[in-house]
């Protein structure tokens, strides 16, 4: 049995970033040997080479931490861009994702090099995209810790870890019954309340009772916020620019350009443009700052000691999640006679269709409005994931081995809950003369738009996982410098991917969805991988050798190798690096997304019929200039082409970094990582499609250019006598290659006891030094770095601070979240840097409780302007900011034996 040193249990420290407890050097000459994520091998803790961040659970509590998502926020190293609150107005599900380095990039929309991990093995990705899994999928009552490795795992867990691995590592052995009940109360008013009950209970000690059954569920629900009770939020007109910041489809609506509520409009809502001639709506006020949510999460293992040397365990994940989101009514345009009652007077007519007889026209016009009387567009997403694993580990002939075999499935339904309009009906209604387009309705009118309003499953996604897999670990021989270790294992999995738009699609056209584009796909993976660890000299150089061997049914083959060393010279001092490849295909979803249209987040000016924003003769400046266009996205399959359309990702990585303790209360840890991938596989920006409209010619796709049926769905096309843009089309593709490197630093000190408590602090920070993308095979490269690129900013500097303090019954935690300032999306402008603190203070004075209360967001910082229009939220950018403001949590927790 190895002997653990004071470094190695200083590393520990240093290794949990600015989350794990702060402790004091434990007096313990031997410890077990486990598994580390990074590795096969099982060993010391925090002996291995690689940069492995351990976050305990319980301090996360302390920090009113209530959802994996915001653990992952509480990562420094982590970049991502997509999560609950950013979700609100697209069909994402609900989901949130993990992104370490924002390797998915400023065009990403999806953290797809980041793989997360329950217990060392996959869950589903979320099926409406199946590019990374749901972390609302993950049961954090069940949670013991989280293992963050910062470093490309390929080798271990499958090509593509490249950026790293986040692994929830769940409680084992339980023995209890402990209830938390938990309560988050924004100072503010207007919502955003979080209510959280968990119970969980073991039964049983493998060690005694050859057996161990617990049960885990988790309960949590968070209200509402509305962006219009936050004065932030509330307005999406920023730095006096009206235009950009609001939609040019308003309500009251217009007639050929004729604006009948002029000069008032109808605020706050409907405001008028700098030119007086037009009403704008100010979309912002309607959006929800943050969606309801509620998450159900459980988890049930039944663990068996069939003899000392073997366990089997039977274990069951279920999580279900739904969040409900409101933004702003439907913009649509339709065809209105001038025998409408509601037809303006004064207003321009022209001819139009007549609906009742096809064929024949009509005095009238088209008008374009905002269908405010049907109320906000309310929809909501349900999923739900689980994971069913049979799992065998133990010792056979000195082998440690692991073994396991399972399914996990992820299901995603979207629902059109009101607000969204039946289009046909609608058209009827307003030609007929009962619907009102223009102010208030008759009693018939408002009928009609409340029967148009459908109640249903617009899409339904399914993506499925059967797996196996073994792996075998042991020492082979020793050496003068040590033991020489192994480990070996297989890995099989089949992938399925449904993805369902249902019939009703064909009638809201804002949903954007087509309805004929059902998609669906299959792959089968196997691989088989190993790992050598070789000491060179005795208790201070040792080096690990790994390869891992990939076949994709689809995709071919691949061989991506490892090598990782670790040197400690002396007892406080140690240097480690690593060098790997990686290689991730194309998922599914990114091969056979379906068809779909959905509006840009920004405003433009259509380049050949508003040049410089003023409208060609002949064109409607309503429809040409500052306004939404329609993207089309689709999967390769999709449209008809081969799969091998996309190339895979490859990938280069390497780290070196060193801890040194230069006392034994002060630990120092630094790793420099460079990370490069080839073929990056996304979307083409909408920002760089209109940024440069000459280069990009071939990707706007005019009204004339698509089909009769494709132009009747499409509102930009309908009656015009001209030819407007139908959509810009944005499919999946291979983009180019991202190349960027930074620094991890960690520092953690501890006081040891005095007459007035242990205290600890603890830093978790992350640099990037350079961030570079190309849109484009061969293209020039776009520097990133400290600026909003595309879809989103790259943040040069974040950090996490906590302090900790203990006596006695009495703790406290205080915690500074940094993310550094940036360029912003108008380059004009900067977003200032953004800091939030939290506190606790936790009370154990009565045996088997613990009541905690807390502030979060102390003092009441609000999130930083900035004028990105990526998100329907604007003024504040709610991808990595807090719109609660100051928050008072609430904890109890009460463990019956």
């Amino acid at each position: 049995m190895f002997r653990r040193t004071k470094l190695s249990a200083s590393l520990w420290v240093a290794f949990g970033g600015a989350l794990v407890s702060t402790v004091a050097v434990a007096q313990q000459p031997q410890l077990e040997r486990v598994e580390i994520t990074g590795s096969s091998i099982r060993r010391i803790e925090a002996e291995g080479a690689l940069p492995v961040t351990v976050i305990k659970v319980e301090d996360l509590a302390k920090q009113g931490v209530t959802t994996a998502e915001q653990a992952m926020q509480r990562i420094a190293a982590n970049q991502s861009n997509f999560g609950i609150t950013s979700g609100v107005g697209g069909t994402t599900g609900g989901k949130a994702e993990a992104d370490l380095r924002g390797l998915s990039g400023p065009t990403g929309t999806n953290a797809n090099k980041t793989l997360v991990l329950l217990n060392g093995r996959r869950l589903a990705n979320h099926s409406f995209d199946a590019a990374a899994v749901d972390l609302n999928a993950i049961p954090l009552a069940a949670v013991e810790r989280i293992e963050v490795l910062r470093d490309s795992a390929s080798t271990t867990y499958g090509t593509d870890a490249i950026g790293g691995v986040i692994n929830f590592i769940l409680r084992r052995d339980y023995k209890g019954l402990e209830l938390t009940a938990e309560r988050q109360l924004p100072r503010e008013d207007g919502g955003g309340d979080t209510k959280r009950f968990s119970a969980t209970a073991g039964w049983g000690n493998l060690a005694e009772d050859r057996f161990n059954i617990m049960g885990t569920v988790d309960y949590r629900k968070q209200d509402t916020l509305a962006a219009k009770d936050r004065s932030f939020a509330k307005t999406g007109i920023l730095k006096g620019d009206v235009v950009g910041g609001t939609s040019g489809t308003s309500f009251p609506g217009d007639v050929g350009g004729f604006e009948p509520s002029l000069p008032g409009c109808n605020p706050p809502s409907s405001v008028p443009a700098p030119d007086g001639a037009s009403c704008r709506y100010d979309f912002s006020r309607d959006v929800d700052a943050i969606p309801e949510n509620e998450q159900f999460t459980g988890l049930v293992r039944g663990s068996y000691a069939i003899t000392p040397e073997h366990t089997a365990s039977l274990e069951y994940v279920y999580s279900r999640n739904k969040t409900t989101v409101h933004v702003a009514p439907d913009p649509t345009s339709h065809l209105i006679p001038t025998t409408s009652p509601f037809y303006p007077a004064g207003a321009p007519v022209d001819v139009i269709d007549d609906i009742n007889n096809p064929g024949a026209t009509v005095p009238g016009n088209v008008v374009n409005w905002r269908t405010a009387p049907a109320g906000p567009r309310t929809s909501s997403d349900r999923t739900v994931t689980d994971r069913l694993l049979f799992e065998m580990k133990g010792l056979l002939a000195d082998w440690d081995y692991k073994a396991g075999i399972g399914k996990t499935k992820n299901r995603s339904k979207a629902f059109a809950d009101s607000g969204y309009t039946n289009d046909t009906l609608m058209q009827q209604g307003v030609f007929d003369g009962i619907i009102n387009p223009f102010g208030p309705q008759t009693a018939a009118g408002q009928a009609a738009i409340d029967a148009a309003q459908p109640s249903a499953t617009t899409v339904i996604g399914e993506n499925k996982v059967d797996f196996a897999d073994f792996s075998v670990s042991r020492e082979l021989f020793s050496v003068p410098a040590g033991p020489v270790s192994v480990a070996f294992g297989v890995e099989y999995r089949r992938e399925r991917s449904e993805f369902e738009n249902t019939d009703i699609t064909a009638e809201l056209p804002t949903l954007g969805i087509d309805p004929d584009g059902d998609t669906s796909g299959k792959r089968n993976v196997k691989a088989v991988f190993g790992e050598l660890n070789i000491p060179l000299i005795a208790k201070k150089l040792d080096m690990t050798l790994s390869a891992r061997y990939d076949e994709y049914s689809d995709f071919g083959s691949t061989m991506n190798p490892k090598i990782s060393a670790r040197y400690q010279p002396i007892k406080e001092l140690l240097f480690r690096g690593s060098a790997a490849t990686g290689f991730r295909a194309p998922t599914l979803y990114e091969v056979f997304q379906p068809r779909s249209l959905t509006f840009t987040s920004d405003n433009y000016d259509d380049p050949v019929l508003c040049p410089g924003g003023v409208a060609v003769p002949g064109a409607s400046a309503g429809v040409v200039c500052g306004q939404q266009v329609l993207q089309r996205l689709s999967g390769p399959a999709a449209i008809g082409q081969p799969l091998d359309t996309l190339d895979p990702e490859e990938s280069r990585t390497y780290t070196v970094g060193f801890v040194v303790e230069p006392i034994q209360s002060l630990t120092f840890g630094v790793d420099f990582w460079n990370i490069e991938i080839d073929n990056m596989i996304s979307t083409l920006a909408e920002q760089a499609i209109f940024g440069d409209p000459t280069k990009y010619a071939s990707r706007f796709v005019r009204c004339s250019q698509v089909s009769a049926e494709d132009r009747a769905q499409i509102d930009s096309c309908l009656n015009r006598g001209f030819d407007p843009i139908a959509y810009i089309d944005a499919p999946t593709e291979n983009l180019g290659t991202l190349k960027t490197n930074g620094v991890d630093l960690n520092v953690s000190w501890r006081s040891g006891p005095t007459a007035i408590g242990n205290f600890g602090i603890v830093l978790d920070g992350t640099y990037i030094n350079r961030y570079k993308y190309q849109r484009e095979r061969g293209g020039e490269f776009i520097n990133a770095n400290g600026k909003y690129s595309d879809n989103a900013p790259v943040f040069r500097w974040q950090h996490v601070i906590t302090t900790n303090w203990s006596l006695g019954p009495w703790g406290a935690t205080l915690a500074n979240r940094f993310k550094s300032n940036y360029q912003d999306q108008d380059p004009q402008y900067d977003v200032s840097s953004y800091t939030v603190w939290d506190g606790s203070l936790a009370w154990t004075g009565v045996k088997n409780l613990t009541l905690m209360a807390g502030v979060n967001n102390m003092f009441d910082k609000e999130p930083p302007e900035t004028v990105q229009v990526t998100t329907f939220q604007r003024g504040y950018d709610p991808r990595f900011t807090d719109a609660l403001g100051r928050t008072l949590m609430f904890r109890m927790a009460y463990k019956f034996f």
